[in-house]
């Protein structure tokens, strides 16, 4: 006769009861381990976002040196201290608010005025061209980028404060960098203007690369130089 193991209705409770409890402590458990990885995971993107953050400012801070080093080098003492001060601070905040690189800003002044000032251009029969300044800007043009950026520009000597004159040149670039979408046509239509560029371009004509050419040239230079 076979043995029937029979389980009393208290045992039954007690193995129920340690069942459920070990239940609970298993989601316990579990619940604490899936609130120190969340918190884990949380420290994680903060940690990654500080690094992201510290590697920007590190890259700010070398864009800074690199525009006062040039800046030095482009000016030769033609420039004051406090101009050359103003001038690093104002290229570097527009290369932050603009996503553009300074020294492509720089090796336009270099190949435009070489760094002076007080620069005037002129065609080749020796009369003034009317580009004025670090960046050689017209009257005309500088007095339409200036309507945008709260600037009063009512001479052509206004041309002549470098910190007015490449705060208009560079708008005046970056504006031809959105509308062309490459920096090749951008810097060819800042030397020929932009009305002649596009003439060409609806033509279908080739366009001078010569200064750009010379304009990556100085850029290559400029780069060397602020290492």
């Amino acid at each position: 006769m076979k043995n029937k193991l029979e389980i009393s209705p208290v045992m039954m409770s007690v193995f129920l009861g340690g069942c459920f409890l070990a239940l609970i402590v298993f989601l316990f458990c579990w619940h604490l381990r899936q609130s120190e990885l969340s918190y884990l995971g949380e420290r994680e993107s903060v940690l990654r976002g500080d690094l992201e953050q510290l590697n920007t400012w590190g890259k700010w801070t070398v864009d800074y040196v690199k525009i006062s080093r040039v800046i030095d080098h482009l000016s030769r003492h033609k420039l004051s201290e406090e101009s050359r001060q103003m001038l690093t601070e104002q290229i570097w905040q527009i290369s932050r608010s603009y996503s553009i690189d300074p020294l492509l800003i720089l090796a336009v002044v270099a190949q435009e005025s070489h760094g002076n000032p007080q620069a005037r251009g002129r065609v080749r029969s020796g009369k003034e061209s009317g580009a004025m300044g670090l960046m050689q800007i017209k009257l005309e043009t500088a007095q339409n980028m200036a309507q945008h950026f709260n600037l009063t520009i009512e001479t052509a000597e206004d041309l002549m404060k470098p910190e007015v004159n490449v705060a208009v040149g560079s708008a005046y670039l970056i504006r031809l960098i959105g509308k062309y979408g490459k920096v090749k046509e951008a810097l060819i239509a800042y030397n020929l203007g932009h009305s002649a560029v596009d003439r060409m371009l609806e033509r279908g004509q080739e366009l001078p690369t010569r200064y750009y050419e010379r304009v990556i040239s100085k850029y290559n230079d400029l780069a060397r130089l602020s290492f």
